[in-house]
């Protein structure tokens, strides 16, 4: 820990070092710098941060080597339940560098505290280059003496996974950890250019931009930030700097970045989760940066998670937030279901003349068509009307995907917890199916976290017998029969390694379609469909049309 704010300026080697290097890369100069003092590393810490630096004589800036987010935590090891706190950065860690200058020969360490500390660098002549850092939440103000100074921005490994997601290598003999599959997917560089526009670069963008085949927006830049799945890594100047984004791909598949500018005096770095409402109230479009869906529904995912926010100040359990939103949506999407449980209804009633008029003019397919049409619109049948509800909630769903698959909110979040249970206790057993279906070894517990999918898979087959049962209650045509298995089979194969929340809200919607169902089909039997019967036996048989097409 650091000592009381006040005290007389100390040597580094008192504080700063520990047989470490310079950073290999340092403005303009690609080689291999020469050992720092050997001492201990300075940390800043407080009720969320915990951030270890190093620093170096003759090379103004720092490195921070460990960034623990507190208040966070991950699983320790692939087969144990016991959790440490989220640690943001590998060992070549975010580095913060000036010009370097060989006429520097002395770095000291001003005042200092838990939460601050002043980095001096003297040259021969006495004079001094000052940066001084102040941990404040959950941010990291840098202050420059000379605000004309250059500085590099680097986080050359990018940022470290941070979900559950393990292969056993059995050369090794041990578990490696790979990081979330959807994690890997979602390592980003965010910025917002001089356009005031936010753009973000991922693998397949940075690989266009070295095949010249993509530009990065000109400066002056507002901010730049790397994310992975829930975290994120924000450089926020006072004001617009100019500068020079260059993002790169790791071998592991993450993104790193270097952020090159001109100068500045006063810089802010933001280490945590993408928490949509700290970014807000950090303005400058900084909310951006979370994931709720692409630019045409991003609305309605911000929609849908602060529905979700609100019911859990409520209710304190995110599995029945999504069991009651599930029945919210389903009151809102009431009318249109009504829609399509007549239509399915009237097409019930017209099939056996659907299937005179198929007899009739099997061989006169536009005369078909005319007469279907035709029957369709006497009766106000559509066989369209049946799809209509489902389209309608198809950006409900993409928008609830991307809110239960990135929201920090529900990282983490359990349901129930019914049972916890080993399947395999020896890792070199662990069940791996094409890479497809996962049960690693040691201790599982069904819907402990709702952002990851089902351990056991139990809730995707629930939700597929739900589905099965749905299509075959529902099934207007007796040949497509094969259709209502197919469909719901297909549907829970794509939703196995879903986030459980999503499978949930599935099941629950699934369950209360089969209600509604049933309730629409006892009003039917108490006469809501004898005015359909009447119609159709009031109808001319199409044995009395020609059998020519024209009229």
């Amino acid at each position: 820990m650091g000592e009381p704010a006040g005290e007389q300026s100390t040597p580094a080697a008192a504080a700063v070092g520990a047989g470490t290097k310079e950073p290999t890369t340092g403005r303009g100069s690609e080689a291999r710098a020469q050992d720092g003092p050997k001492a201990d590393s300075i940390t800043l810490e407080n009720e969320h941060l915990k951030l270890s630096f190093l620093a170096w004589p003759y090379h103004p800036g720092f490195r921070i080597t460990r960034v623990e987010i507190k208040d966070f935590t991950r699983k320790k090891e692939a087969t144990s339940t016991e959790r440490i706190p989220v640690n943001l950065l590998e060992e070549s860690g975010f580095e913060v560098l000036g010009k370097k200058d060989t006429t520097l020969e002395v770095l000291k360490l001003g005042d200092r505290s838990d939460s601050s500390v002043t980095f001096i660098w003297e040259d021969t002549l006495g004079k001094e280059k000052r940066i001084t850092v102040i941990l404040a939440e959950r941010e990291l103000a840098i202050i420059q003496s000379d605000s004309l100074a250059a500085l590099l921005f680097r986080c050359p490994a990018g940022l470290v996974p941070t979900e559950a997601f393990y292969e056993y290598d059995s050369k090794k003999r041990a578990w490696i950890y790979k990081g979330d599959k959807t994690e890997i997917g979602l390592y980003q560089v965010y910025y917002r250019d001089g356009q005031r526009e936010v753009n973000y670069l991922n693998a397949k963008r940075i690989g266009q931009l070295k095949k010249g085949n993509r530009e990065i927006e000109p400066g002056p830049y507002e901010w730049v930030a790397l994310r992975s799945k829930y975290f994120t890594a924000i450089i926020l100047p006072s004001e617009p700097v100019v500068g020079k984004i260059i993002p790169s791909v790791t071998k592991k598949q993450r993104i790193g970045l270097s952020f090159d500018i001109e100068g500045g005096r006063e810089f802010r770095l933001y280490f945590g989760p993408q928490d949509y409402n700290i970014l807000t109230k950090m303005g400058h479009k900084l909310n951006r940066i979370v994931e709720l869906g692409g630019s045409a529904f991003r609305w309605l995912g911000v929609i849908i998670l602060k529905i979700f926010q609100f019911l859990n100040h409520i209710i304190k359990n995110y599995g029945v937030v999504i069991i009651v939103f599930s029945i919210l949506i389903k009151l809102i999407f009431l009318p249109l279901s009504q829609v399509q449980q007549r239509s399915m209804q009237k097409m019930q009633v017209l099939q056996p003349k659907l299937k005179e008029l198929k007899e009739r003019f099997k061989d006169d397919k536009k005369r078909l068509n005319e007469e279907t049409m035709k029957l369709y619109k006497l009766h106000g049948a559509s066989p369209f009307k049946g799809c209509l509800p489902m389209l309608i909630q198809l950006p409900v769903f993409f928008g609830l995907y991307a809110v239960l698959r990135n929201a920090i909110s529900l990282r983490g979040a359990p349901f129930v917890k019914l049972f916890t249970a080993t399947i395999v206790k020896n890792p070199e057993k662990a069940i791996n199916i094409f890479n497809f279906i996962r049960i690693p070894a040691g201790e599982l517990t069904w819907l402990a976290d709702l952002s990851q999918h089902d351990p056991f898979y139990i809730l995707p087959v629930l939700m597929g017998v739900a589905s099965v049962i749905q299509s075959l209650r529902t099934a207007t045509d007796p040949r497509n029969r094969l259709m209502t298995f197919i469909m719901p089979i297909l549907i829970t194969v794509i939703f196995l390694n879903f986030p459980a929340g999503l499978q949930l809200y599935w099941f629950a919607f699934n369950l209360l379609s089969i209600l509604e169902f049933a309730i629409f089909r006892r009003g039917a039997r108490s006469g809501g469909t004898q005015w359909q019967k009447d119609r159709t036996s009031k109808m001319p048989s199409v044995k009395n049309l020609p059998k020519s097409s024209r009229r």
